[in-house]
């Protein structure tokens, strides 16, 4: 049985960027890959400019009273040189003429008739935006790997990039067995028949991590019709996720399917608690990743998995779990000797385990923000203790360890 770690570490050292580009207009590449380093081509700011509505002054003049002859404004473009003893009303955003060495905003002036009354301790540079203070030219203002998203184009734009190169979306293929399964437009079903739930979920998961997604109907627990639909789904698709048959059961046809197929297994059975069946497996190029198909032990294994296989695929530099440094709210009995996963809720302030942890729950998923994993020797979690926990919505750059370990004292 391959550990966690174990499990993660062959995923990291084995699996590789689908190393295909795409140029695409920044507008539409929010939730895309950006595929290369992108080099700052204008400096920010472009040139040095007002921060405040005010007065621009030189400091020899603080604690004079002035009349300003002339009003600068934003996007104005014949800025004369500051003459001596002048003061210029400036509007946040214009230039900067020569000559002057503070911004003294509107508020920090006393204006009567006409004139302008400057304060007597005005620091030099201030309110002033010099030309690169926050970016300059030729240095990297977005990585390769790196996801992109409003803000990201928000700098694409600043830049006048209107282009760029970001890596193909990959094809991500949804497929689960059972003779008992149901799809969910189906509405004739008999008394023992279930609406299969794990397909759509996952169809809708690895969409919104940026594949193309593609559900095929549930296959019969048949051995050559799974070894059929796994060799389908593995010549359209770089990814395919099967959910049910990854067990030991008389009917459970998938890690058998895989073999006769000569896929290369890079694990199989997880020493974890829900999930011991997932294993990962290579066919023609394509990520097969066998889960469980009860949907909470599913769902548990596709996250502490599947989405770092998604992501390395993908070509994002952000593959492995972000890890939240919290407390336990409540006490809590584990059954020692597995590593467990424990899904719950964290409020920003501390981790509250599902009350029902049961493999098969489908109602509690929405639940779910984030799993804490026990070591194998806790049996007991007291209230407020210090724990890791695995954050569902993010990725980061750096393996941090992912176990609540036994505490000393």
């Amino acid at each position: 049985m391959t550990s966690i770690n174990e499990a993660l570490r062959k995923i990291y050292d084995t699996i590789k960027p689908i190393d295909t580009k795409e140029p695409i207009d920044i507008i539409d590449a929010e939730g895309r890959i950006c595929a290369q380093d992108i080099i700052a081509k204008i400096d920010l700011p472009k040139f040095d400019h007002s921060a405040m509505d005010g007065y621009g002054i030189r400091i020899q003049d603080c604690g004079t009273t002035r009349k300003y002859l002339r009003v600068l404004f934003a996007g104005d473009k014949n800025i004369a040189p500051l003459q001596d003893g002048e003061i210029i009303k400036i509007m946040t955003g214009a230039p900067i003429p020569q000559g002057v060495e503070a911004i003294v905003p509107t508020e920090n002036t006393l204006e009567e008739n006409g004139t302008v009354t400057l304060p007597s301790d005005v620091r030099k540079g201030a309110n002033i935006r010099k030309k690169g203070e926050e970016l300059k030219v030729d240095t990297v203002c977005l990585k390769r790997g790196e996801m992109i998203n409003s803000y990201t184009i928000a700098l694409l734009s600043s830049q006048g990039i209107s282009e760029i190169d970001v890596f193909k979306r990959i094809n991500a293929t949804v497929l689960s067995n059972g003779n008992e399964l149901k799809n969910y437009k189906d509405t004739a079903i008999d008394p023992l028949e279930i609406y299969n739930s794990n397909t759509p979920m996952f169809f809708a998961k690895i969409r919104s991590l940026g594949c193309c997604s593609f559900m095929d109907q549930s296959t019969s627990d048949d051995l050559e019709a799974i070894k059929n639909t796994i060799v389908k789904a593995a010549k359209k698709s770089e990814l395919v996720i099967i959910t049910g048959g990854a067990s030991t059961g008389d009917r459970d046809f998938t890690k058998q399917a895989l073999t006769q197929l000569g896929a290369k297994i890079l694990f199989n059975k997880v020493d974890i608690k829900p999930g011991k069946p997932t294993s990962v497996a290579v066919l023609d190029g394509s990520i097969i990743i066998s889960l469980p198909g009860n949907p909470l032990a599913a769902m548990v294994n596709f996250e502490i998995f599947a989405t770092s296989i998604i992501a390395i695929l993908q070509g994002s530099k952000d593959i492995y779990h972000k890890i939240i440094k919290t407390t336990f709210s409540n006490n809590y009995k584990v059954k020692p000797g597995k590593y467990s996963a424990i899904c719950g809720f964290f409020d920003g302030k501390s981790f509250t385990p599902l009350h029902n942890q049961s493999p098969n729950q489908v109602s509690t998923l929405k639940e779910i923000n984030a799993i804490a994993i026990t070591d194998p020797s806790i049996n007991y979690i007291e209230k407020n203790c210090d724990i890791n926990i695995i954050d569902l919505k993010n990725k980061i750059d750096k393996k941090e360890s992912i176990f609540i370990l036994p505490q000393e004292g």
